[in-house]
């Protein structure tokens, strides 16, 4: 399933509450929205003198993330969205420019095919003894 990351700038608005000066659009689920619409529920529940929308609770949230995520939501968003073919299309970009593939990725490599040192190894050995032996 192929997420919509973009932020879209929209231009100058006025909004309700604080909600002044440029604004962006962020797409989200509806889960997501369900979630936000029941904190907003909160926020008016037995209060009727709270105007509050639900631009206003998510600007709020996005306003103190950094208090509200820990290290162990930064690491689950890096997991649940870390792409493989990236990492190996810059090794390989970074090959093409000269460098040196990693010495963990030439392993992997080398296993994939059935290529690994063991096998090198006794290769080496035995071609040795096929030459001392004649």
């Amino acid at each position: 399933m192929e997420k919509e990351k973009k932020i879209i700038k929209t231009g100058t608005g006025t909004g309700t509450g604080t909600g002044t000066g440029t604004q962006y659009r962020v797409v989200i689920t509806k889960e997501a929205n369900q979630e936000l619409e029941k904190l907003v529920d909160m926020v008016k529940e037995g209060n009727e003198t709270v105007e509050i929308s639900k631009s206003d609770v998510a600007n709020y949230v996005f306003g103190n993330l950094n208090k509200l995520m820990s290290e162990s939501d930064i690491k689950a968003l890096k997991n649940i969205y870390f792409d493989e073919r990236k990492v190996l299309q810059n090794i390989l970009k970074q090959s093409q420019d000269g460098l040196e593939l990693p010495v963990e990725i030439k392993k992997m490599v080398r296993d994939l095919y059935g290529l690994n040192d063991r096998e090198k190894k006794r290769t080496a050995k035995n071609s040795s003894e096929a030459v001392l032996e004649n």
